[in-house]
Parts: C-alpha cells; sequence; structure tokens
C-alpha cells in the first residue's frame, strides 16, 4: 500500500510540473500570438471595409483589439510574479487563460458570421483563408492545452459554418461540410501536437528530477537527508578560507553513538535507521543556519561549527559548552517500536585552522578526538591534541594484526584458569583469550574494545567459540567420571545474532561435546535487554545441555525478578567485592547476601578473585563453595591445564 501511495503522490506530483510549465510556455509565447491577432484584425479591417458595412467592421474591430489589449494585459502580469506567486495562483491564471482564448475564439467566430458577404466572392475567400489561418495558428500556441485549442477551434468555426447553413444554397453547404472537416482534422491534429508537447514536458521533467536525484545522491545522505562526507568537505573549504579571512575560528565535531550497534541487534535494522533518522532531525534543530550537520555513514555524524569569535580559550569554553547542550539532546529518550531508547554520545573535536589547514586532516584529528572520548568512558567530548594521533595510529594498527591473526589462525590462544570447590578439587574453568601481538600478550581489556569497535567481535567470538569446542573435545578423557564445566564468555553482540543457539549447537555436534560441558558467561547489562529474546535463546540452548552464569555479578543491573524468570545455573561474584572483604565491612556484607540470595535461588555461586586462605575461609564461612583466582592458579596453556588434572588426579589415586 505504501508503495501505491507513493507511485500516486509521484504521478500527481509529475502532472502538477507539467501543469505549470505548460502555463509557462502559454504565456511566454502569448505576445507573439497576440501581435498576430491585431495585426490580422487590422488586415481583415481594412480589406473587408466598405461603407455600407463600416460600423459592424469598425465594432468588431475594436472588440477584438480590445480582447487583444486585456490578454497583453496578462502576459505583463504573469511575467512580473516570482516563480513562487506563480505557482501558489496557477488555477487563477488557468482560468483567465481559458477566458482569454474563449473571447478570442469568439472574436473570430463573430468575424465569420457577421462580417461575411453573400454577394462578394473575395470577401468569401479572405474570411475562410484568415479564420482558418488563425486556427492553424492556435494549434501551435495553445498546443499545452488541448482543451484551449478544442475551445479556440469550435469557437472560431461553427459559427462561420453556421452563417454558410443559413446561406442555404448548394455550394455554401458544400463549404459547411468542408469547414466542419476542417474543424474535425485540425483538432485531430491539435491532439497529437498536444500529446508531443506534453510528452516532452514529461521528459524533460523526469530527466530534471533524475538529474537532481543523482545529484543529491552524490551530496546528501539518504536515509537523514543530511549532507554527506563529499559535501562535507566542500563546506569545510569554505569555513577554513572564511576563518582566514575573517580572522575567526569553526569547530568540526566528530559525533559516534555509544553502542548504537546493540539497539540494531536487538531491536533490527529498521529500529537503528529510525534512531539514525531522529538523531539526524535532533542535530539539524541544534544548528544555527550557518553550521553544518553531516552524516559520514553507519552512527558517525560531524557538526561544523563556524564564525566562532574569539582567543582559543573562549572558543573552547564556546565549543564545550555546545557540545554538552548537544550531548544532553542526544541522550533524551526515543521511542522506537514502543521502547524507549537510551542513547550516548562521544564527541571528538578539532579547531580550524588552529589544528590544521588540511581539510582530511581536520576529519581524521576529529576522529582521533572521538576514540579518545570513547575511551575515556564515553557519553564525554574531547579536544584533539596531536598525542592522540600516536594513539589512534597505534589502535588502527592493533585492529590490522587482530585481523591478520583471525584471518591466519596464528597468535589467539585460550587459556584455562581452574576453578575450586572448598574441597580444592577442580570443578571447572573459565577460558580466558589471549592474544600475542609485537612479541607480548595484549590485555583482553584492550584488544577487545577494538574488535568491539571494528565489529571484529563477531569473528572473534566465533573462533573463541569453535576453540573451546576443540579444547573440550581434547578433555574428554582427562575428565571422565568428573563433574566439570568449561565456562565462555560471550560478547552482548554476538548472543544478539539470531543464529547464535545454532553455531553453539553445529560447534557441540561438531567436537561430539557431553550435556552439560559447556557453560555461557552473559553479563547483567545482556540479561535484561530483551527479555524475551534472551529467554529463549537461553532455553533453546538449555535443552542441549548447555550451562549459564552470570559473569561479575553484583557490578550491573542485578534484579531479584530477571534471576527468578531466567534458566541459569550460575552466579560469579565479581574479584572487586571478594578482594576486600575482610578489610570493607560493605564489600563483605555484599558477598553474603549474594550467596544467601543464590543459595535461596537454588544457584550455585563461584568467587572470583580470591587470592589467599584468609578470603577463601570467610567465602566458606559465607557458604560460598566455589572459587576461582590466583590462590589456586593463574590462567593457563592448554598442555599446563591437562598436566594439572593429571597431577589431582595421581593425588586423588594415591
Amino acid at each position: 500500500m505504501a508503495h501505491v501511495a507513493e507511485d500516486e503522490q509521484a504521478s500527481d506530483d509529475l502532472k502538477h510540473r507539467v501543469f505549470l510549465e505548460s502555463l509557462n510556455i502559454f504565456y511566454e509565447s502569448l505576445s507573439v500570438s497576440v501581435f498576430a491577432v491585431v495585426l490580422n484584425t487590422l488586415l481583415l479591417g481594412y480589406l473587408l471595409w466598405t461603407p455600407e458595412n463600416s460600423t459592424t467592421v469598425l465594432s468588431w474591430c475594436a472588440a477584438t483589439l480590445t480582447i487583444a489589449i486585456y490578454r497583453i494585459s496578462s502576459t505583463l502580469r504573469y511575467k512580473k510574479m516570482s516563480e513562487e506567486a506563480r505557482e501558489a495562483s496557477a488555477r487563477r491564471w488557468y482560468r483567465e487563460m481559458m477566458l482569454g482564448v474563449l473571447l478570442s475564439g469568439l472574436a473570430w467566430g463573430a468575424a465569420g458570421y457577421l462580417l461575411y458577404d453573400p454577394r462578394n466572392m473575395l470577401n468569401q475567400s479572405l474570411l475562410a483563408f484568415v479564420i482558418a489561418g488563425m486556427c492553424a495558428g492556435s494549434i501551435v500556441s495553445l498546443s499545452a492545452f488541448i482543451e484551449a485549442s478544442a475551445t479556440f477551434l469550435a469557437t472560431s468555426l461553427l459559427p462561420f459554418t453556421l452563417r454558410l447553413l443559413v446561406e442555404g444554397s448548394s455550394e455554401t453547404g458544400l463549404m459547411a461540410v468542408m469547414a466542419v472537416l476542417y474543424l474535425i482534422m485540425m483538432t485531430a491534429f491539435a491532439r497529437r501536437v498536444n500529446l508531443t508537447v506534453i510528452g516532452g514536458l514529461e521528459m524533460t521533467y523526469l530527466r530534471s528530477k533524475a538529474e537532481d536525484t543523482i545529484e543529491r545522491q552524490a551530496l546528501f545522505d539518504e536515509l537523514t537527508g543530511l549532507p554527506n562526507r563529499r559535501l562535507l568537505q566542500d563546506r569545510l573549504g569554505q569555513a577554513l578560507a572564511r576563518a582566514k579571512r575573517n580572522n575567526t575560528q569553526a569547530a568540526l565535531m566528530f559525533l559516534d553513538l555509544d553502542f548504537f550497534k546493540r539497539v540494531n541487534d536487538s531491536l533490527g535494522h529498521s529500529a537503528g535507521d529510525e534512531l539514525l533518522v531522529e538523531i539526524g532531525r535532533r542535530l539539524s534543530d541544534f544548528l544555527r543556519e550557518a553550521d553544518t550537520a553531516a552524516r559520514l555513514g553507519g552512527d558517525e555524524f560531524v557538526l561544523l561549527l563556524t564564525d566562532i569569535e574569539g582567543g582559543s580559550e573562549h572558543v573552547v569554553s564556546v565549543v564545550r559548552r555546545r557540545g554538552e547542550t548537544l550531548r544532553q539532546a542526544v541522550e533524551a529518550p526515543i521511542n522506537i517500536k514502543g521502547n524507549e531508547v537510551h542513547i550516548t554520545v562521544s564527541i571528538g573535536v578539532s579547531l580550524l585552522p588552529d589544528d590544521t589547514n588540511d581539510v582530511d586532516d581536520l576529519l581524521k584529528h576529529a576522529d582521533t578526538a572521538m576514540y579518545r572520548a570513547k575511551d575515556d568512558g564515553r557519553n564525554t567530548l574531547r579536544f584533539f591534541v596531536p598525542e592522540m594521533q600516536a594513539s589512534l595510529s597505534q589502535r588502527m594498527d592493533m585492529e590490522r594484526q587482530l585481523r591478520g591473526a583471525l584471518d591466519a589462525d596464528e597468535g589467539l590462544e585460550l587459556y584455562l584458569q581452574p576453578q575450586y570447590t572448598d574441597e580444592e578439587a577442580i570443578c571447572g574453568a573459565e577460558l580466558l583469550i589471549r592474544w600475542q601481538y609485537e612479541g607480548s600478550f595484549v590485555p583482553p581489556d584492550v584488544f577487545i574494545p577494538v574488535a568491539e569497535d571494528s565489529g571484529l567481535i563477531y569473528r572473534l567470538g566465533d573462533w573463541v567459540i569453535e576453540n573451546a569446542c576443540r579444547i573440550g573435545a581434547g578433555l574428554k578423557d582427562e575428565l571422565r567420571d568428573r563433574e566439570f564445566s568449561l565456562a565462555i564468555n560471550v560478547s552482548p553482540r554476538q548472543f544478539r545474532q539470531k543464529n547464535f543457539s545454532e553455531k553453539i549447537f553445529e560447534a557441540m555436534e561438531r567436537h561430539e561435546l557431553p550435556r552439560g560441558l559447556i557453560e555461557l558467561e552473559l553479563t547483567e547489562g545482556l540479561l535484561i535487554e530483551d527479555v524475551d529474546d534472551t529467554v529463549s535463546k537461553m532455553l533453546s540452548l538449555r535443552e542441549q545441555g548447555v550451562r549459564f552464569s552470570i559473569d561479575d555479578f553484583g557490578t550491573g543491573y542485578s534484579s531479584l525478578r530477571y534471576l527468578k524468570s531466567l534458566p541459569l545455573d550460575t552466579l560469579k561474584v565479581d574479584q572487586s567485592f571478594v578482594r576486600d572483604v575482610l578489610t570493607d565491612p560493605g564489600d563483605a556484607s555484599i558477598v553474603r547476601a549474594i550467596v544467601s540470595m543464590a543459595r535461596t535461588l537454588e544457584l550455585e555461586v563461584i568467587a572470583e578473585g580470591v587470592e589467599t586462605k584468609e578470603v577463601r575461609d570467610f567465602l566458606i564461612s559465607a557458604n560460598c563453595l566455589r572459587f576461582q583466582g590466583y590462590l589456586y592458579s593463574r590462567p593457563l596453556p592448554l598442555d599446563d591445564f591437562k598436566a594439572l588434572l593429571e597431577t589431582e588426579r595421581e593425588r586423588v589415586i594415591v
């Protein structure tokens, strides 16, 4: 239905534009037509004038010339109007055109009836010749309006035809038939000319519209209607030149929506598009007339603030103040498909011409500052300083190397950190990814954000799942007759993929893993986003023997409501609480409360970050009976972990 409505709207717009152009053609050529009317009127009056019919001829000439003056007045008034005014009053001008055509046609029809002299063959020939000529000329001058052509032909020829019939002779009757045939022929010809002219106007309009569309697509973003990178670069060049000429400054603000992909993954791409359109509208409302908002692609926007006067400190203060206003405008909740979405924005700023005189470098500098804003916690604004460039280059190199590592399946490795019971038996292990970059291991909290920002997190997550299942298959002998689970950290974005469950199933089946071996660690934030989808996936995976735990419990959006509704097996108490339980009464109370709540809900509890026996003893007293931390072991390569399992087996046998 939407497409039908759009097609109807496009058709109506085409008809309207052709109508307006047809009016323009008529009034542009009307002066030439009126000149022909005046010339033929004076010539015919002179040739037909006799003492006997002088009053009739003079009266007809006066009436015809008065109509001509009226039509000249119309065209002069029309030409003086602006295009917008013409369009607004188009129907009135159409009616005035038709009135002029009707009056002119009646005037020439009156000539054929009133000036006809049955006794004078020259008189009859002149009338027939001039009227026929005027009719022929009208086909051209009125070609854009078939109704105008038909009106003029009928009112000009029919009175002359009637006069011929009134004479009653066979000769005049034959001439009347010829006049009717001429009317029919000229009407048909006028129709063909009209179709050709209208077709030409339609083609011209459609070609012009196509050219405008191509030009707009080349300069504007199709989704938001904002300028794109190409137009932005042109305006940047103009702003740079104007700033130098007027001794002012401008600011380039590079905006990136925080966690936009989370909206895309959870609510769908159409919701993401709706969000981008709304953000674009808010940016446009935020601007002054001289400023520019542009979309570079994805969730990246740019604002160009121009003509900022004052010293550097004042300019920075102005930009910071406007950036804060902008950040608050973006933060306002947006209702999308019945969901209230909150989005924040990271902003990087470069100043021109202070930072650089190169347009491309300005964009790079603002982009660099934006990444620093993200690194500093997001939802903030940072100005570019030269030292940031080295950091960005390192980040881009890290992204390139990480992509290469995934392509070649080299440099990435899964380590296992064992988990112990209160009886010091290994009951599981958490798989932790390690990456060797430039000769040393990179902490996951450094390269995981790079993977998130670049989109490599999906490939990295797939690699982890595949290799985790491969490790599980390789431990079958060591894990025989032992309760054991392999915990895999899952990225929220990966979990939101529609085929995530299928990927887990296929990997488990490919490596023939037993039920209960794989445990997926989810974050609290993920669990409360789109709860219905989360529960559906968890139940589907649970049926295949997959276990679930909440990672770093207590640091996010802890809620008894979702703990009751979700198919969970384990809570992992975050090490930030565990580390200081002996010295911080608040942390001790939190840990006891978490353990008590988990026991009530019949969930297992694992404490992370256990580093001393005293902390372990406190946890046992609080009824937490599973531990993970350096007291027991650091994360180990697979071979060392196997050796640890074998050592424990031998100790048990002895």
